[in-house]
């Protein structure tokens, strides 16, 4: 049986900062801010991705193939917050992307039931920043919370809506997605996005019963391609979200914005194994890809596959998934800062590979030992598309996210 999520107020008791979110989102929107024009479109960022800590013994993935480090996740995620204190007050994040996952299932009703303290001792760590975190709501928030809780939950901070977007400096807009608008988790029985989960996991993974159980989900799929990700740790962005995305591409577009996405689930089939990624990820991409977004998405950070890996695809768009703290533990160094100024994002980390991993086509790492952080670190640089134009109206028809010209992974892979 799969974890079942509670609903639950307890879910709102880890403390946040005196400035909340909200706050710092209506600042952050506006225009009181000082600095020549290239700073002015420069800021920089904290990531980590998949803590997933529970007080526990390690143990492994789901397939058994992988070693997971469950109490040095969460050392590693005290590390993170120590060096991101660390840094020189002209490079500190001006937010942390907490991509999800950051406490493990194990922590849920019907295991060790002490997802409140889990949850109360990362965001502690979290909350000795003097910036925000962005955390967003990964597979493992919904086997602890269901959404009535988590929508009042003050550490999420989403306001009336479990997807948004801000403006952090003149010219950029991250985008904040929540991967699992359809999905078999966190959702009430009767709650249509919970029904159209159902049946797109009946039609497209006959191994997966409606409730979610635990089996072999994976039986006769193993020539199924890119339909691996039908599972029910995955989720869908879902028509309404990806409508709401294209309007923000399309605002960012005109407005000659760059777009930063932050995603706990791949989107991209090179970004992950091809398993871990969205149910809905050909619609996500053409939407990105419409003319209506004008080449605007820059990067799609994104956890969610603890191996981590790099991809830049063919229209230059920057898919960095993050490897997890789970894989090393408190021997490792999976996290660090991305510095995005107008022409690049500046990744830095203690160890490169420990947060993005070596694969083609991902630059080799410079050593900086003593760099502009006055810390010793590693940093890639990712070289971003031409400026978008600013454009007061485009002439093209509306995306239509149901009918896209991306051929199904249905259909070639039957």
């Amino acid at each position: 049986m799969a974890p079942s999520a509670r609903s639950c107020s307890a879910a709102t008791t880890p403390s946040t900062p005196s400035s909340t979110m909200r706050d710092w989102r209506k600042k952050a929107n506006g225009d009181d801010r000082s600095g020549d024009a290239q700073s002015r479109q420069s800021f920089s960022l904290g990531v980590i991705a998949d803590v997933q800590w529970v007080d526990a013994p390690d143990g492994a993935n789901y397939a058994k193939t992988v070693k997971r480090c469950y109490r040095g996740a969460l050392a590693t995620l005290s590390n993170a917050v120590d060096w991101w204190l660390d840094l020189p007050e002209s490079e500190s994040p001006l937010f942390i992307a907490q991509l999800g996952d950051l406490i493990d299932g194990m922590n849920g009703p019907d295991k060790l039931n002490c997802a409140d303290g889990a949850l109360s001792k990362a965001m502690g760590h979290l909350n000795r920043l003097p910036c925000p975190s962005i955390n967003l709501v990964g597979n493992h928030e919904l086997y602890n919370y269901d959404r009535a809780a988590l929508s009042k939950a003050d550490w999420l901070q989403h306001g009336d809506k479990e997807y948004y977007a801000f403006t952090p400096v003149p010219g950029w807009r991250v985008a904040v997605v929540d991967s699992y608008q359809i999905a078999l988790i966190g959702h009430a029985d009767d709650d249509p996005r919970r029904l159209e989960a159902v049946d797109m996991l009946a039609k497209e993974n006959p191994n997966v019963h409606p409730d979610g159980r635990a089996g072999d989900w994976f039986e006769g799929m193993e020539d199924a391609g890119y339909r691996r990700r039908f599972v029910p740790y995955n989720g869908g962005f879902g028509r309404e979200q990806l409508e709401w995305l294209k309007s923000e591409l399309r605002s960012a577009a005109r407005a000659g914005e760059r777009v930063l996405v932050l995603s706990h689930v791949p989107l991209h089939p090179e970004a992950c194994g091809g398993g871990n990624m969205a149910w809905d990820y050909e619609e996500a991409l053409e939407v990105m890809r419409s003319e209506e977004a004008g080449g605007c998405v820059a990067a799609v950070f994104c956890g969610h596959d603890h191996k981590g890996t790099y991809h830049q695809d063919e229209f230059r768009v920057h898919h960095c998934t993050f490897a997890s703290p789970l894989n090393k533990g408190e021997e490792g160094s999976a996290f660090g800062m991305v510095k995005v100024k107008p022409d690049c994002l500046e990744i830095r980390g203690p160890v490169m590979d420990d947060l993005l991993p070596d694969v083609p086509g991902r630059p080799c790492p410079i050593k900086e030992e003593d760099s502009s952080l006055g810390l010793s670190c590693e940093l890639i640089s990712l070289v971003l598309a031409d400026t978008p134009l600013a454009i007061d109206t485009i002439g093209v028809d509306e995306v239509d996210v149901d009918t896209t010209s991306t051929k199904r992974i249905t259909e070639v892979a039957a």
